[in-house]
């Protein structure tokens, strides 16, 4: 059991496998001490976790007792002096309050609720301060609060029982640790083994033993139910497992994931790390950038997609932190996307004190990300603060910014471009409506979907030719100064002199399909561009736009015969109604890419 390479099963072939993967990293990181790197990959049917130098009988002898996860106490428990729920521990038996080992969960209620109370009173300079840690008032919430939250009633007893099981054997510790080791140094994972070496443990200290609850925040597939082999009548108890498994999932709950409340909701969504290939001390540090980044509540859509975008913002983060050499080039050779494949999810709905897994789903992290130098690192980080500004503008609640959000999910998981393709025409039409009534939108800008472009999977080198084809530039300037330039003048006080072209876009799309169809409705349309300029010189007038020139749409035609008609107009309608970095903004805000505290995050939602 003395080894280097231990081993997790995947089991249910849900989040829970990695939570126990999770929590194997854990345990073997502490057992180390600082002596050794944990490594842990995926293998497909199991994660392997490595250890270098290997674990070594004598630090198991030494290692002093560690928590792993902290009990729970709550009102109920205080008042009515009972023994902590779920467990056959008192008060009296564990430390002080406010470590490692123990939270009061109304305290840190109270702590919730007088940070908020001091934040929403500060102007938005000052929040933005505090973000940054500029600014100090009020204690901020707990870094887990959202778990407390989530284990808080429903789940409690199952919870508390689990660490009672590991605190109890904490006077037997090196033995407890023998017993997880030997489960996990082969695959398949010795459980009846363990499982019997913890029976005969028990049995010689005169312990009670018995199995766990699967506790349903952890294991999305195991809710209370009838499970039964054959067809008779079952009560619809909780299911069961060896508890050191499931206390393995408790404690990679904290290291790999994070759950949150959709906004205004008190249903819930957990999003758990899909690992392909992580350094474990890499791992805290992106984890930790990035539970800060997560903690305003969202939408149930939104929320899928940021937390894949700022996950990977948090990665590259860490990229920027890389000093030595050696590790920047480890770092500069691999996307996010390499390490981390993307997280799986699971959404829950509220029923009072329960809950139900209502879907189970996964998204990918976005695999145009990836930095081969310090200054494709530098303009990746700007995209993505460009996207994740974009998307926190939508509102699910309307229907077709709900498609968008749909639409820009899909792409994500998919790795492809026709959804985004399909946001981007999509959303051209929304920037033209909602700048109509008055409302502003973020733009993309041009540089920065090239960003994309370049650095997509698909086939970079058609995109790069079609965006650096000087008669492309100028289709899609006479497109963006058709639509969104004199409509965004409009919308400032300006009487545009050429008309706005509304459903411009959308138009050009419906032709895609065709590429003589396509060639011909965008000729229909330089045509009358060119002539509303020559009428306006004819007043003498200066139309403030350029013409486009027979040499640009032979430009165009030639890259609809080599590309086809549906790429080209795809990334003339994103290019169009996308803004060129040195026009101004017309009121747009910049956009950091640092969280805003979480509002919806009161005691309200409990």
């Amino acid at each position: 059991m003395f080894q280097s390479t231990y081993f997790v099963d995947k089991i249910s072939n849900t989040f829970a496998d990695n939570l126990a993967a999770f929590g194997l990293a854990f345990v073997l990181n502490a057992i180390a001490d600082g002596r050794a790197k944990i490594h842990l990959q995926d293998q497909g049917s199991v994660f392997s976790l490595t250890c270098e130098p290997a674990i070594e009988p004598v630090w198991i002898e030494q290692r002093s007792f560690f928590a792993g996860a902290p009990f729970l106490v709550t009102v109920d428990n205080r008042t009515q002096q009972k023994m902590i729920k779920g467990t056959s521990l008192a008060l009296s038996d564990l430390p002080e309050h406010g470590g490692n080992t123990v939270v009061d969960y109304e305290v840190e209620r109270r702590n919730n609720e007088a940070f908020f109370a001091w934040y929403k009173a500060l102007p938005r300079d000052d929040r933005r301060k505090v973000m940054r840690g500029e600014l100090q008032g009020a204690p901020p919430p707990h870094q887990y609060w959202d778990v407390f939250r989530a284990v808080n009633p429903a789940m409690l007893q199952s919870y508390n029982a689990l660490l009672a099981e590991w605190w109890r054997a904490r006077s037997d510790f090196a033995h407890l640790l023998k017993i997880l080791l030997q489960m996990a140094c082969q695959t398949p994972n010795d459980l009846a083994g363990a499982e019997q070496a913890w029976a005969q443990l028990c049995k010689g200290r005169g312990w009670k033993c018995q199995p766990a609850t699967a506790i349903q925040l952890l294991n999305p597939t195991q809710g209370k139910g009838i499970n039964s082999p054959k067809a008779v009548w079952s009560a619809p108890n909780n299911l069961k497992g060896f508890w050191l498994l499931e206390w393995l999932k408790v404690v990679g709950f904290f290291s790999g994931g994070i759950t949150r409340n959709l906004a205004n909701s008190k249903d819930r969504k957990t999003y758990i790390l899909m690992p392909v290939n992580l350094e474990w001390g890499k791992h805290l540090k992106v984890m930790k950038d990035f539970r800060r980044a997560m903690s305003r509540s969202e939408t149930a859509i939104k929320m899928d997609i940021l937390a894949a975008l700022r996950y990977t913002q948090a990665f590259l983060m860490h990229y920027e932190g890389a000093k030595g050499e050696d590790l920047a080039a480890e770092l500069f050779s691999q996307s996010p996307a390499d390490l981390v494949s993307g997280m799986q999810m699971a959404f829950y709905k509220n029923l009072g004190n329960a809950i139900a897994t209502m879907n189970i789903a996964a998204i990918n992290l976005p695999r145009w990300v990836a930095p081969g130098s310090a200054i494709e690192l530098a303009q990746l980080q700007e995209a993505l603060i460009e996207h994740v500004s974009v998307v926190s503008g939508l509102d699910e609640r309307r229907g077709d910014q709900y498609v968008l959000l749909n639409h820009y999910r899909d792409f994500l998981s998919a790795n492809d471009l026709g959804p985004f393709f399909e946001f981007t025409t999509a959303y051209s039409g929304l920037i033209i409506s909602q700048r109509e009534r008055g409302n502003y939108v973020r733009q993309f800008t041009t540089n920065q979907l090239e960003v994309l472009f370049m650095n997509n999977d698909d086939n970079p080198q058609t995109f790069s030719q079609i965006v650096q084809d000087a008669g492309f530039r100028n289709v899609a300037y006479a497109i963006r100064h058709s639509t969104v330039v004199p409509q965004s003048r409009k919308g400032h006080g300006d009487r545009p002199a050429v008309e706005i072209r509304y459903g411009l876009g959308q138009q050009l799309a419906r032709k895609a399909a065709y590429p003589a169809d396509f060639l011909a409705e965008l000729n229909e349309f330089l045509q009358l561009y060119n002539a509303e300029n020559a009428q306006l010189r004819e007043k003498s007038r200066n139309p403030f736009r350029k013409d486009v020139t027979t040499a640009d749409i032979e430009a165009v035609t030639l890259l609809v015969d080599r590309f086809g008609s549906k790429v080209v107009c795809n990334m003339l309608v994103a290019y169009g109604y996308a803004r060129e970095p040195k026009e101004p903004s017309q009121g747009e805000i910049s956009t950091t890419g640092e969280p805003e505290v979480p509002e919806t995050l009161t005691e309200e939602d409990e």
